[in-house]
């Protein structure tokens, strides 16, 4: 029997009404009473005010769960996709840690731990946050939404595995949606039913198994709607519990369901390539799969990105060329997408080997001191498109391990970026278009940061263990 993972996650995010206090309490308690651990993403300036408001109790109740980070003001002006929409890759991360460590700072004093995942406020998202989480520790990255997603299922991006866009057509070529919000409705006569049978759903087209990110923000349960500080009726706020912790027990009355938090997710999902050394074998077997395109590959237990694939045929080639011979193998690490668009490349020629070893041994120094891909790379006197050099350096690779040597050329070919499909064009427009963000906003360089980072995409795949 194939099993379904659950995860419940909550923003816990309402600075508006005290009332959202009791409402995160009380939720987290009926988890609590079921066995449920669900995973808590505070944002800082809630943090703060529970902490003068002195409701210890609404934090020893989610000390129980998994805590994650929800930015550290939410609402407030800049929002994070405004701020980091116009800075480049380098000058977004500092902004973000700048302006966003004060919450983590905010939890870790109240809670006494580092936060497990991170998600952006609404439709915030931004690729410049993962070198930051990384930094952080932070290793998951759970929301509802982002602007690449792989299968309706989980994946891994920016070295982080990702829960944020589990809808559109999964492994078999369906649509689908493995994710939605318990939302206002909560309490209404129709509202239960609704959410078991988007839960069913999910729960039947998983047929080898998977997982199903279930939100709520807790203030849902007392206010009308967004952005006012209209009460639902008491009675209605009651019912709502009540509804929500039937729905739990739907949820639990499945043999094969399992509920997880954001912290199970890095045993769940494992990487297994990331910092293992690989064989000249194995090397020469993923350089061959590559051919004239971008792309990731997966095996029924691993998953290579482009960029980890990159480093690894580059340092390999480059470690030939010292040795003369056939390198016994070369570790596979991770490494960020290249921080810009390059112009100005040249493509579909041939050049001599030792130029080549030249720029190969100039791209590894590249990826040690920098952490992520160039934008382009140079060999003698022109600039190669990264996907280009990326296809010449996996055939250069494969070539020493079958003939023992060097090629004494090597043919740089146009190539296509299939990981471009899996980045959501239309999502990154709606995004922009917000109730949060301001009229007229727009942000097409975190559109083409997306792309460009998604060379580090790839699968997570399930363990069976």
């Amino acid at each position: 029997m194939a099993r379904k993972y659950v995860l419940f996650w909550f923003d816990v995010e309402d600075c508006s009404v005290t009332q959202s206090d009791d409402a995160a309490k009380t939720l987290a308690q009926i988890l609590t009473n079921h066995g449920v651990r669900g995973t808590m993403k505070l944002v800082g300036q809630k943090a703060r005010m529970m902490r003068d408001r002195i409701r210890y109790d609404v934090i020893d109740a989610l000390n129980r769960h998994a805590i994650g980070f929800h930015t550290n003001w939410h609402g407030g002006r800049p929002q994070p996709a405004e701020y980091m929409g116009p800075l480049d890759w380098l000058d977004g991360q500092f902004e973000f840690e700048m302006r966003e460590e004060p919450g983590i700072d905010s939890i870790r004093e109240l809670w006494g731990r580092m936060p497990v995942t991170y998600g952006q406020p609404g439709s915030n998202w931004s690729p410049q946050v993962f070198p930051i989480l990384r930094k952080w520790g932070i290793p998951t990255y759970v929301s509802g939404f982002g602007y690449a997603g792989l299968r309706c299922q989980p994946f891994y991006y920016g070295g982080i595995i990702n829960t944020s866009h589990m809808w559109g057509i999964d492994s078999k070529g369906r649509e689908a949606r493995h994710v939605f919000t318990l939302g206002f409705d909560l309490g209404e006569p129709q509202a239960l039913d609704h959410y078991k049978m988007l839960f069913d759903g999910c729960h039947e087209m998983l047929e080898d198994g998977g997982l199903i990110s279930i939100a709520n923000h807790p203030c849902q349960l007392v206010l009308e709607r967004w952005f006012s500080t209209d009460m639902k009726p008491r009675e209605l706020t009651q019912k709502g519990y009540e509804q929500f912790e039937t729905f739990v027990q739907h949820v639990l009355s499945f043999d094969d369901v399992q509920t997880v938090t954001a912290e199970d997710l890095p045993a769940l999902y494992p990487d297994l390539t990331r910092d293992r050394v690989f064989s000249a074998h194995e090397i020469m077997a993923l350089a061959r799969g590559v051919g004239d395109q971008v792309h990731f590959q997966e095996t029924d237990t691993m998953a290579w990105s482009a960029a980890e694939l990159f480093g690894t045929f580059t340092r390999f080639v480059a470690a030939s060329a010292r040795s003369g011979g056939v390198p016994v193998g070369e570790t596979c690490l991770h490494h960020d997408g290249p921080a810009r668009t390059a112009t100005d490349t040249v493509s579909d020629f041939v050049t001599p080997v030792e130029e080549f070893i030249i720029s190969a041994r100039a791209t590894v120094d590249f990826l040690d001191d920098h952490g992520r891909l160039p934008d382009a790379v140079t060999i003698g006197s022109v600039r190669v498109p990264v996907g280009d050099y990326y296809s010449a350096v996996a055939r250069t690779a494969a070539h020493i391990v079958e003939n023992g040597r060097l090629p004494d050329q090597v043919a740089i070919r146009p190539t296509s970026n299939r990981l471009l499909d899996y980045v959501d064009e239309e999502a990154a427009h709606g995004a922009w278009r917000s109730v949060m963000m301001l009229p007229g906003f727009e942000a097409p360089k975190l559109l083409e940061q997306a792309r460009l980072q998604a060379w580090t995409l790839k699968p997570a795949i399930l363990s069976e263990g």
